[in-house]
């Protein structure tokens, strides 16, 4: 049962006197109730001073984790909280809100404190079914559910934790459980912004502080802590508060999102909007091998990204440059790399990276776009009306993203053009050795007339680059081999001519010899002996038909093995909206 009763007004002045009898401090501040702009506000009295304390409540007042296990009795001994499962702190801090609203009642020493607390929220968990449609093909979409079913399995722990005798079954419900845990995602502090003060008072990471969580969020508000010797806490801002001015705290560097998600509200205009995405490539056969080289970095906890619309996070075109990563990449590199080289590893693998944050952002921005259908039309709630200004936010953050990546990326493909002209390369230093040219402004012979992407096609080599050279290509009709093995040839073919776009390309990478030519029997002996059979099978034949395109010097196995690794290595795919036919291309970069 809640017990409960008296109107809103009667229950703030009975909180008010609450908090004087034991001790708090706020002369110079009142609490109003502001229900007509959504709940209550904290006003200055008086002129504050900057630095001025004007509030505290000593230690008596702050519900800890010891509060709560003093308060609650659970089946068995407590254990501590460790850093793997920070959740039964949290969870004691539940429970100890439900017990004290509905079973301890009027005889609970909070009451004036529990009676104060909403009983409905305007959090996404407790949304209507139309409101939560506002929500599809956001991030918070998959949010929500995601926290509902954290809520439901911290429930389960809590049932098999309090006695029934404690709490009934009737009253630990999910639903009250669900409304515990909104109190304290909208109210509850962390004890680490305390500079560690509270460290000795309790293990769990959250505490409540009445009084002190009354003041409603202004971003980058320079409120201060303080804490007395016995565990007080007071609060004062760095800045001077007139008469009559509200207020307010900073309730820390937040999102919209997380301030609709933890809040059930957003800033308009707030700076640190951004948009989330998770970096997962658990399926790809070099899991293992990449979190290794970024845990060497110190990016092996950077999977969870948030893109503002101001620009990229520092850290995630380094973590997509070892995601793009072949193997090729790895065996060079190694485990033992300074953080300096993921900030730009060479051109190939930028695009790479690039094309892929591309694919994802625009797979999101789709997914927003295709949910429009099924979003109600008006906004008639509150709640539905925070929803649309984050899902507009989303889509805003998204597309100008997109937008300027595209720039950059075009950048990109123009930068490579220019080096592929003056005859530079970016490759990395671990496969060339050869110090990296610097991009020129384009030569006469500089297609300047095409769009960069067209531009960068001409510098790949590619099944349309066969037809540049004639011999070649009128021999390759004739040929009944895969792709990768007339690529190979080709790469012997305009290796062998001066006259090549490509030959300068080709001879800078004399030294670079794939992982398969220097460990022929560990995990690339398949493939060695593969490649070797293939050219056995094309090996004199092609030099007997076509002597002057295939001729027997340049075409030796040994060349043939080292120009075959070299179009496994030097792969990279172009996604449809860098070409013109629409399709992807597959190529060969060299630089």
């Amino acid at each position: 049962m809640d017990h409960t009763g008296g109107t809103k007004s009667e229950k703030l002045l009975a909180f008010v006197e609450w908090l004087k009898i034991n001790g708090a401090d706020f002369s110079k501040i009142e609490i109003r109730d502001t229900t007509s702009e959504g709940g209550n506000g904290v006003y200055a009295l008086e002129r504050i001073e900057s630095n001025e304390r004007y509030a505290f409540i000593p230690h008596s007042l702050v519900v800890t984790g010891k509060v709560c296990h003093d308060t609650v009795r659970t089946n068995g001994p407590q254990q501590p909280v460790t850093e793997s499962d920070p959740k039964p702190g949290r969870l004691m801090l539940c429970v100890f809100l439900i017990h004290e609203r509905f079973v301890a009642g009027d005889a609970s020493f909070w009451k004036p404190y529990i009676d104060i607390l909403p009983r409905e929220f305007h959090t996404p968990l407790h949304f209507s079914d139309e409101e939560l449609m506002f929500l599809r093909g956001t991030p918070a979409e998959f949010a929500v559910e995601e926290r509902r079913q954290g809520y439901r399995e911290e429930h389960e722990k809590a049932l098999a934790l309090v006695p029934e005798s404690v709490i009934p079954r009737d009253v630990l419900t999910f639903e009250n459980y669900l409304w515990a845990m909104t109190v304290l995602s909208s109210r509850s502090f962390s004890k680490d912004l305390m500079a560690g003060s509270l460290c000795h008072l309790t293990s769990e990471s959250e505490v409540l502080l009445p009084l002190l969580d009354m003041s409603n969020h202004y971003p980058r508000t320079p409120v201060t802590w303080t804490i007395d010797d016995d565990g007080g806490v007071g609060f004062s801002n760095k800045a001077a508060i007139e008469v009559g001015q509200e207020v307010v705290n900073d309730y820390g560097e937040k999102s919209n999102e997380e301030l609709m998600m933890g809040y059930g509200f957003c800033v308009e205009g707030n700076p640190l909007s951004c948009f989330h995405i998770k970096l997962n490539y658990s399926q790809d056969p070099l899991f293992q091998a990449k979190e290794r080289l970024l845990a060497a970095v110190g990016l092996d906890k950077s999977h969870d990204q948030y893109i503002r619309a101001c620009g990229l996070p520092r850290d995630l075109l380094p973590v997509l440059r070892v995601m793009v990563m072949t193997d090729v990449d790895l065996h060079f590199i190694g485990e033992d790399v300074d953080r300096d080289l993921l900030d730009h590893v060479g051109l190939r693998n930028e695009l790479r990276a690039r094309f892929l944050l591309m694919y994802l952002l625009e797979k999101k921005l789709s997914v927003l776009e295709s949910s429009v259908a099924t979003v109600p039309t008006n906004a008639t709630t509150p709640n539905a009306r925070v929803a649309l200004a984050y899902r507009t936010e989303v889509g805003d953050i998204l597309r100008s993203t997109i937008a300027h990546l595209q720039s950059a990326e075009l950048d990109v493909m123009a930068r490579a053009s220019r080096l592929f002209e003056s005859g530079g390369h970016e490759l990395p230093r671990y496969i060339c050795a050869d110090k990296p040219q610097q991009a020129v402004a384009p030569s006469k012979r500089a297609r300047t007339d095409t769009a960069p992407s067209g531009q960068f096609l001409g510098v790949l080599i590619t099944s349309e680059s066969l037809a540049s050279d004639q011999a070649f290509h009128e021999a390759s009709e004739q040929i009944d081999v895969n792709e990768d093995v007339l690529l190979t040839l080709f790469l012997l073919r305009a290796r062998m001519l001066s006259s090549s776009p490509w030959h300068a390309a080709i001879r800078r990478l004399e030294g670079f010899k794939h992982p398969m030519l220097l460990f022929e029997q560990d995990v690339y002996g398949e493939m060695l002996e593969e490649m070797a059979e293939i050219h056995e099978s094309l090996f004199p034949l092609l030099t007997e038909h076509f002597g002057d395109v295939f001729p027997p010097e340049h075409f030796t196995v040994d060349r043939f093995l080292w120009a075959s690794g070299i179009v496994e290595a030097f792969r990279v795919v172009v996604p449809p909206r860098c070409t013109s036919g629409g399709s992807e291309v597959e190529g060969i970069c060299l630089i």
